[in-house]
């Protein structure tokens, strides 16, 4: 099942690619709701970071900030 996120960015794009630069009329106009309903998703709900963290680090002490596994070495 397509969720809902992915079915408006393939609208999206294709509004561009087939609408806007086509000659697709029902595809403009299916970009131009997608791009619409885009645009007031992001003025009304917009994005906190996804991390956010306040250290203090004293002398001798270091921070070491991965993500992921460590890379195996030869």
């Amino acid at each position: 099942m397509t969720s809902p996120g992915r079915i408006l960015a393939t609208a999206r794009r294709r509004g561009i690619t087939r609408g806007l630069f086509g000659t697709s009329t029902a595809w403009l106009l299916a970009g131009l709701a997608a791009w619409s309903l885009w645009g007031l998703r992001r003025a009304l709900w917009p994005t906190a970071p996804g991390a956010h963290a306040r250290l203090r680090v004293r002398p001798g002490e270091r921070l070491i900030v991965a993500h992921g596994p460590p890379r195996r070495r030869r």
